[in-house]
């Protein structure tokens, strides 16, 4: 090694060599010669060493002198070997492990459907889908997530999630942490730290990472993480129910004073304008209308009636005792008998006796007291027939009377009921509303107690076989031996071609 470091000369020609295959002689033969070449070479030479600095010029390095460098270092590749090796196996054993469990959890965009019309609303849009996937991915990694797990399992009580940083947390000496008044806002910090969370493509299924020092306490968190998800879940839905059904109901008690309001108007309308109502829902104006419109009917039918009895007991008074007239009552009719079998008996009796026999006497006036009495009765009928008509013809006025003033109502009450109607559709829309509302707050609030969380797990959490940080110290010591060999030989090398440039300012 002495011997290769001695004969070692720079690379770099210069002026003053003689040029290969240039005969020495030759060129010492010719000195004055050269000497205005050499003094112009010294002056651009001292010009360019004014200008550059000294380390511009490197010593040539080949294989055989970086193999030498290597061998004369070979302490230092065995040392930086060995304190590799020694310090990832002390990595390896020393550093404080971590257990990484996985959960899988399906994430549908869309509730059950419990009931029809609810009040969460599902998209069929795949946009909007994955919106609400990756929100609800969100809400996994919440505060509020976190803070539920924090309490249920008393981690603010857990060294691993409270304790003070190591000495050689270098992170936690530039930077350290605020203090603050909640005692578990470090543990919901710390948590989030350790909890990652990813969705595979084109699926709905989420994956949560834990990590924690103890892997049963890593299956713990991960348990824990995914109840107070869904439970975020169903508060988050039974809170947005309540807050629904609050709204509802606030609003139906303006709803319902409005609903009366607009009811009392068409009462109070129908009260002033006297548009009652039977039973069958039709106006009392309207009803009696009818009623009396059929009465005048009737009673046109029996004046009518009553004029043609009249007529024909006035046009048959003249044949009274005709059995064959229209005159018809019970004791014309017996007159009529009686006075047929007396006048049978005068006639028979005037072929026996003469005119002026005392029993042909006596039955002609009985004759004569017939035709009396019918026409007495006969008078008596007229007289009832006269007081049908008279009477028909003053109920016929009278009923006539009213229709011209139940028609003047009918009208009016016509012209009312169409303001009626609009109030009455008003108060319908109105009920209408109310109902609607008040349907919908009885669901809301019996919403704010079902369950239609549509989240659950595929894949449980299980303790891992092995630490998934730092890795093994068996491959931490090859890779520290591997690190520790190639910074000896970088050294080596650094150390040997550092020789060479003093060398080489000392030759120059």
């Amino acid at each position: 090694m002495a011997d290769r470091r001695s004969r070692y000369v720079p690379r770099r020609p210069y002026a003053a060599d003689p040029a290969p295959g240039v005969d020495t002689q030759s060129a010492a033969s010719a000195p004055q010669a050269a000497a205005p070449r050499a003094a112009q070479v010294s002056e651009a030479v001292g010009a360019k060493s004014s200008v550059k600095p000294r380390f511009a010029r490197m010593p040539q390095v080949d294989v055989d002198d970086a193999v030498n460098w290597l061998l004369s270092g070979k302490r230092w590749i065995l040392l930086g070997s060995v304190a590799g090796l020694l310090a990832g196996a002390a990595f390896g054993m020393l550093a404080q492990p971590r257990y990484t469990v996985y959960t899988d959890i399906l994430v549908p965009p869309s509730n059950l459907q419990v009931v029809n019309n609810d009040l969460y609303a599902s998209s069929l849009q795949s946009d909007a889908q994955v919106l609400e996937v990756e929100s609800r991915m969100r809400v996994l990694t919440s505060g509020n997530v976190l803070r539920r797990v924090a309490e249920r399992l008393d981690l603010e009580d857990d060294e691993e999630f409270v304790g003070r940083p190591k000495w050689w947390d270098v992170r936690a000496l530039i930077s350290p942490k605020p203090a603050s008044g909640d005692p578990l806002l470090p543990v919901v910090r710390a948590l989030s730290e350790r909890i990652k969370v990813g969705r595979q493509e084109r699926s709905y299924l989420v994956t949560a990472s834990v990590w924690s020092w103890a892997p049963e306490k890593s299956v713990r968190i991960a348990n824990a993480l995914t109840e107070a998800f869904r439970e975020e879940l169903v508060r988050g839905d039974a809170s947005g129910a309540a807050q629904a059904a609050q709204t509802l109901t606030d609003r139906l008690s303006e709803l319902k004073s409005a609903v009366t309001q607009a009811e009392d108007k068409v009462q109070s309308f129908r009260r002033e304008h006297n548009l009652q109502q039977s039973g069958t829902g039709q106006l009392v104006s309207a009803q009696s209308m009818g009623q009396i419109n059929a009465k005048l009917i009737d009673a046109q039918a029996r004046e009518a009636e009553a004029a043609a009895r009249y007529r024909e007991l006035s046009q048959a008074r003249a044949g009274a005792l005709d059995p064959s007239s229209s005159l018809q009552s019970p004791t014309l009719t017996q007159l009529r008998v009686q006075y047929a079998e007396l006048k049978r008996q005068v006639e028979s009796m005037s072929l026996t006796y003469g005119p002026r026999h005392p029993a042909l006497t006596t039955m002609r006036t009985q004759l004569r007291a017939i035709e009396r009495e019918v026409l007495n009765e006969t008078a008596r009928m007229m007289t009832a027939a006269k007081v049908d008509l008279d009477q028909a013809r003053a109920a016929l006025k009278s009923l006539a009377a009213d229709t011209a003033k139940a028609r003047s109502s009918v009208s009016q009450d016509d012209e009312a009921q169409v303001r009626l109607r609009e109030l009455e559709r008003d108060a319908a829309a109105k009920s209408s509303i109310y109902q609607s509302f008040l349907v919908r707050a009885g669901e809301a609030t019996q919403r704010e107690r079902v369950d239609a969380t549509s989240v659950r797990v595929v894949s449980s959490a299980a303790p891992p076989e092995q630490r998934s940080y730092p890795p093994r110290t068996l491959y931490l010591a090859l890779g520290g031996l591997i690190a520790g060999f190639v910074f000896g030989c970088a050294l080596a090398v650094a150390i040997g071609f550092a020789g060479a440039y003093r060398r080489m300012l000392r030759e120059t």
